[in-house]
Order: C-alpha cells, then structure tokens, then sequence
C-alpha cells in the first residue's frame, strides 16, 4: 500500500532538473513550484545521482577527474521510476481472480455454495478464505445471504391473524 501520491516521471524530470542547474534551485523553492515536500524532492536528487554514477560504473568508462553528472546521465528512464515496491507478493493474479468471478457466476447453485467449497472447487486449496472473500469483496460480490422464511401451519396462521387484527383496527380506526 502506498502511504501518499506517486510522484510522476514527468514531476521527477523537474526537480532533477531543478537541481542540475549550474545555481541549483533549494529543495524548498522546488516544493513551492511542484509541491512535492523537501524530503521527498531531496530523496529522488539522491536516487537519481546514486543511480547515475552506478551507470558510469557499469559502462566501464574510464572517470580519473571525477566530472560531474550531466543532466542527460541523471535524466534516464532508471532514475525517473520509482524504487520497486518491497512487500509480500499478492497470492492472487488477476487472472485468477477472474477466474474465481468466472466460477462463482457460473450457475446459481454456485452463488450459493459454501465458502470451503468454491475453495475446493475452484481450485484454489492453498488460498484461505478471507483471501478469497477479499478477492471477491474487491470484485463487488458480496456474499449470499439466504433470507429464512418459518414455514406457517394452518394453526399458526389462525393465531397470527388473532394478533394481528386488533392492532390493525386499532391503526385504521375501525
């Protein structure tokens, strides 16, 4: 989960730019003029100066006086994307939670299976059910829920209506 705004490639450019000027703009004018905060700005300069000079390592080409980063070294596709999320990978692809709808939607007998078995059925024994409910939760299906109707005898019916009719005059005005 991402905890504000991705900061866009486009954005990035800038405050690279902002920054490999010859007077380098400080980190607070660039949040005046991108609105991105000081320490994020300050993070994306340093990602994108340490991945420049790991480029010139790799390349191999020789840097005895040190010469100081172009922009076009510190502008590439590496420095403008962001760092790879860290995290537990998703259990579930996307395909297989199309795979899962595609299931539940097949018939109506499988809209109302139990859980543990569209698990079984699915194919999708190693995945827990929460997981599951999450995944479907996320798809908009909600679970079925079985509406209990109390099957009435005859006699029921008669003492129902013996309370009922008082209280509905009572209402009425009869």
């Amino acid at each position: 989960m991402i905890a504000g705004k991705e900061i866009s490639p486009r954005r990035r450019a800038v405050i690279i730019a902002f920054r490999s000027l010859p007077t380098p703009i400080s980190f607070e004018k660039i949040k005046e003029a991108t609105g991105v905060a000081t320490s994020t700005a300050n993070d994306i300069w340093l990602h994108a100066t340490k991945n420049a000079h790991e480029a010139r390592i790799i390349t191999g080409i020789p840097d005895p006086l040190n010469t100081p980063l172009s922009l076009k070294e510190l502008i590439t596709s590496s420095n403008l994307d962001s760092n790879t999320r860290s995290g537990r990978p998703a259990l579930l692809s996307k395909e297989d939670k199309d795979r899962l709808v595609a299931f539940i939607k097949r018939d109506f007998n499988t809209r109302r299976m139990h859980m543990v078995d569209i698990q079984r059925e699915a194919g999708f024994p190693h995945i827990s059910i929460s997981t599951l409910l999450r995944a479907l939760k996320e798809r908009k299906i909600g679970a079925y829920r079985e509406e209990f109707k109390p099957i009435l005898t005859l006699e029921n019916k008669k003492i129902r209506l013996v309370r009922i009719v008082p209280t509905y005059k009572a209402v009425i005005g009869d």
